[in-house]
């Protein structure tokens, strides 16, 4: 993940102490982001991070199929 400007290693660190910010698309738009605030230092695995980056691509990916902003 991303840190700022800089590559933030979780594996290594842990989360940073600041917010998360996980965007949201669907076929090329932009529809929102989800704020995660998590647990400074926490390490969860790569397994669980995966997962929450799979259910927000599905949540992008429902939203274009409903066209929702894009006018629709």
């Amino acid at each position: 993940m991303t840190a700022g400007r800089k590559v933030w290693d979780v594996d290594l660190l842990g989360f940073p102490d600041e917010e998360i910010e996980l965007r949201t698309y669907g076929n090329g738009h932009y529809y929102g982001r989800f704020m995660l605030r998590p647990t400074p230092g926490a390490k969860p695995p790569l397994q669980a991070r995966l997962v929450a980056v799979t259910l927000a691509d599905h949540v992008g990916a429902a939203l274009d199929t409903a066209g929702m902003g894009r006018g629709e």
